[in-house]
C-alpha cells in the first residue's frame, strides 16, 4: 500500500498552496506585495539555496517594491530571517529608486544540511525588513508570512494547486526535482555500492570500461542483490495517475538508504534506490515516469536500457522475476515508452539525474550513520549464496568463479582466473583454441540470452564470440541475430559461404570486422566469430587467423 499522507495534511496542504499569493503591505513611502511558496520540502535545500537552479524556479518569497513616495529612496534594503533556521540575512540593495520606480527582490533561502535531519512536518515564519537610508523607525516595511516546512521524506509532484490542474504537466510540475532524492554521495549508499560491487559482482567496477554491457550486468548484479536480500515491493503504485489523481500530489518517500536497509520500497523509491547506487558506481542513470509507474535504467553511448526492479515483489503480489525476465520486462516497457513519448503523451517522461545534476538539482546532505552500515552488513551476509546456489543467471551476469580478468569477467567455464593460459580450448562442438593471455567468459552479455561465450584480448580491440541460436538453418541464425543487434543500434552485414561466413558489425563505437564458422549446436545452430574493430585489425590478424584455424 502507498504511504498517503492523512487526509487532514492534504487539505492543508492544499490551502498552504491556494494561499500561494501575492498580498500588499507596506508603510506611507513603499508599496510592498510578497508572492511565497507554497511550502519548503528539506530534501529541496540545495535548489532552494542556488538562484540559477533550475533558471531560479523555487524560491522562498518574491518581494515587489515600489516607491510611492515623491521623493528618491537612496539604497532600498531587504532583509529577512526564519527564526530558527535562518538569521536575519540582507537580500539585495535596489540602489536609488525614483518615485513610482518598482523593483523586485527574490529569497533563495540557505538552510543549514541539517535540515535534512528534519522528521516531522511544521508550520514556520517568514519576517521581512525593508527600508533604506535615512529611513526612521516607523518608516521601515516590517512584514512576516507563515509557511509549511514539510520533513525531509515528503515530496509534492507540483506546485499547482490540486483544483487549478489541467493536465500531466502540472501534475507533475516538480519532476525535475526527483534527483534530490537520489543521494550517490551518501555514505551508506556508498558503503553498499562497494559491498554490491565486491561481493555481487566479485571485484567489478562497471564504471571502468564504460561498455553498455558492463553496466548492464551491474544493473542486474543490484536486482540479484535485492532478491538475495528478500527486498520486497510495498505497493502497487507509486507516483501520479491522472490530472484526477489529486490526493497522491504529496507523498511520503524513502530514502535510498531507507530502502536499503528497510529492504522495502515503492516503484519510486527502488527507481531512486537503483539510481544512487547506480550514479554512485559511475553510471549515468535514468528514472522513466508513466502514468502510475516508475522504473529505473541508464544510458549509454546514445541508448537507453530500463529494468523492472518491482519484479521482486512480495507476498501476495505475485510470483519473483529473474534478472533476466525483470530485464526483458524493462526493455519492453521501454519500447513502449518510446513509443508513447513519441506519439507526445505527456504522462512519458524521464528524469536524466545527471543532466538535472548539471543543471542545480543537487541531492540532499547526509551524514555517515555507523549503525545503517552495520544493517547493510547484516543483508550482505546473504550476498554469499552467490557461490553456492549454482544460480546461473548470476554467472550471466558476469559474476565468475575465478579472478577478474582485462574485461572485468572470470572465467565461468571453469577454475581458471580471467586470463587463459596458451593451448586451453573451449568446450562443445565448434571448440577453438583460446590465445594466451585472453580471458573467457560466458553470456557476458545479460540481454542477449544467445550469446553465451566471450574470449577477448588484454585490451579489449579483439575478440571471439560464441552464439548459439534457437534456429534450423545458418541464414534463419543470422537473420535473428541481426534483429537482435539491431534492438542495440547496432546493424550487422554478412556473408555465407557453406559454413564459412564474413562480416562487418556497425555501431556507434565504430566498425567491427570478423569472420567465423556455423554449425550444429546443443540450441540449434552455434556460430562462432572471431574479430577486430577496424584500427586493430591488421594488429591481431595472425590470432584471430589462428582462432579460426583451430575451429573443429
Amino acid at each position: 500500500m502507498k504511504k498517503w499522507l492523512p487526509p487532514s495534511i492534504l487539505l492543508a496542504v492544499g490551502a498552504i498552496v491556494t494561499g500561494m499569493a501575492l498580498f500588499p503591505a507596506g508603510g506611507g513611502d513603499l508599496e510592498v506585495e510578497i508572492k511565497k511558496a507554497p511550502y519548503i520540502m528539506p530534501a529541496v535545500h540545495n535548489v532552494y539555496a542556488d538562484p540559477s537552479a533550475l533558471n531560479g524556479k523555487y524560491y522562498l518569497f518574491k518581494a515587489r517594491i515600489k516607491n510611492t513616495s515623491d521623493r528618491t529612496l537612496e539604497n532600498v534594503r531587504v532583509r529577512y530571517r526564519v527564526p530558527g533556521y535562518i538569521e536575519w540575512t540582507e537580500l539585495s540593495v535596489i540602489g536609488r529608486m525614483f518615485p513610482g520606480q518598482s523593483g523586485v527582490v527574490a529569497c533563495y533561502p540557505k538552510f543549514n544540511d541539517d535540515i535534512t535531519k528534519k522528521t516531522t512536518e511544521s508550520l514556520e515564519k517568514v519576517e521581512i525588513s525593508i527600508d533604506w537610508d535615512g529611513a526612521g523607525k516607523s518608516d521601515t516595511v516590517e512584514e512576516e508570512f507563515s509557511f509549511k516546512m514539510m520533513n525531509r521524506n515528503e515530496f509534492a509532484y507540483s506546485n499547482i494547486p490540486g483544483s487549478e490542474i489541467s493536465g500531466y504537466a502540472d501534475l507533475y510540475d516538480n519532476n525535475d526535482l526527483i534527483p534530490c532524492f537520489v543521494t550517490p554521495s551518501d555514505p551508506v549508499v556508498k558503503y553498499y555500492t562497494q559491498i554490491v560491487q565486491e561481493k555481487v559482482m566479485k571485484g567489478e567496477a562497471a564504471s571502468i570500461t564504460q561498455k553498455p554491457e558492463d553496466a548492464a550486468r551491474f544493473m542486474l548484479s543490484l536486482y540479484e542483490a535485492t532478491l538475495l536480500s528478500h527486498m520486497v515491493y510495498s505497493g502497487t503504485k507509486g507516483i501520479p495517475v491522472s490530472a484526477d489523481d489529486v490526493s497522491s500530489l504529496v507523498q511520503t518517500l524513502r530514502l535510498p538508504r531507507e530502502v536499503i536497509t528497510g529492504n522495502t520500497g515503492l516503484c519510486i523509491e527502488l527507481s531512486c534506490f537503483y539510481a544512487s547506487v547506480m550514479s554512485a558506481a559511475g553510471i549515468d542513470p535514468i528514472i522513466f515516469l508513466i502514468p502510475g509507474h516508475a522504473y529505473p535504467g541508464f544510458k549509454m553511448q546514445g541508448q537507453y536500457y530500463a529494468i523492472e526492479a518491482t519484479g521482486i515483489n512480495g507476498e501476495g503480489l505475485g510470483g519473483i522475476s529473474s534478472a533476466e525476465e525483470a530485464f526483458q520486462k524493462g526493455q519492453k516497457q521501454l519500447q513502449e515508452f518510446v513509443q508513447m513519448a513519441q506519439q507526445g503523451h505527456p504522462g512519458y517522461s524521464i528524469v536524466d539525474v545527471h543532466a538535472l545534476n548539471q543543471r542545480g538539482v543537487r541531492s540532499m546532505a547526509l551524514g555517515d550513520d555507523t549503525f545503517l552500515k552495520q544493517k547493510v552488513d547484516k543483508i550482505a551476509e546473504n550476498f554469499g549464496e552467490l557461490r553456492t546456489n549454482g544460480n546461473e543467471r548470476l554467472l550471466a551476469a558476469g559474476s565468475g568463479n575465478g579472478g577478474g580478468g582485462n574485461s572485468g569477467g572470470g572465467n565461468n567455464s571453469g577454475n581458471d582466473g580471467g586470463s587463459v593460459a596458451s593451448g586451453r580450448r573451449t568446450s562443445g562442438p565448434l571448440s577453438f583454441t583460446v590465445p594466451s593471455g585472453w580471458s573467457m567468459r560466458q553470456r557476458p552479455f545479460p540481454q542477449m540470452p544467445v550469446y553465451t561465450l566471450l574470449v577477448e584480448s588484454p585490451d579489449q580491440m579483439a575478440n571471439a564470440a560464441v552464439y548459439d541460436v534457437p534456429a534450423n538453418s545458418v541464414d534463419e541464425a543470422m537473420g535473428y541475430l541481426q534483429q537482435l543487434f539491431a534492438q542495440y543500434g547496432s546493424q550487422l552485414q554478412y556473408q555465407l559461404n557453406g559454413n564459412q561466413l564474413q562480416g562487418v558489425t556497425y555501431s556507434n563505437a565504430g566498425s567491427w570486422v570478423w569472420s567465423g564458422v556455423a554449425g550444429r549446436g546443443p540450441a540449434g545452430i552455434r556460430i562462432v566469430a572471431a574479430g577486430a574493430g577496424d584500427y586493430a585489425l591488421q594488429q591481431y590478424t595472425p590470432q584471430l587467423s589462428s582462432i579460426i584455424s583451430s575451429i573443429r
